[in-house]
């Protein structure tokens, strides 16, 4: 398996399209420039996934923050600051833009 940067760079062109990939630069600048962290929280993504009209739980994967229905309306888990909580969010409860997203964002910091 080729993990080359090209790859990498070809494989997010095919997978995402012109919106999201520009909603997810836009979360990381953001981030960058208003959070302590420097990462993308669940407001941001929020923010963001609104201005650029995307899936906000798909956005999201691309940082860790898993978003699945509940009871009360939305739960999200930040598997990236407390990856304690992977465990509360089932993978067969995420969209397949949610899983694209996650896969990609591991596959980058692996």
């Amino acid at each position: 398996m080729d993990l080359s940067p090209e790859s990498f760079r070809n494989g997010y062109l095919a997978l995402f399209d012109d919106r999201t990939r520009d909603a997810h630069l836009a979360a990381l600048i953001d981030a960058r420039l208003n959070e302590p962290s420097r990462w993308p929280t669940v407001a941001i993504v929020r923010k963001i996934a609104r201005l650029f009209e995307v899936p906000a739980a798909e956005l999201g994967a691309f940082f860790g923050l898993l978003c699945q229905p509940g009871a009360k309306g939305e739960v999200w888990v930040d598997v990236i600051r407390s990856p304690d909580t992977a465990e509360l969010v089932a993978l067969e409860g995420l969209s397949r833009g949610q899983l694209r997203a996650l896969g990609m964002m591991r596959s980058l910091v692996a």
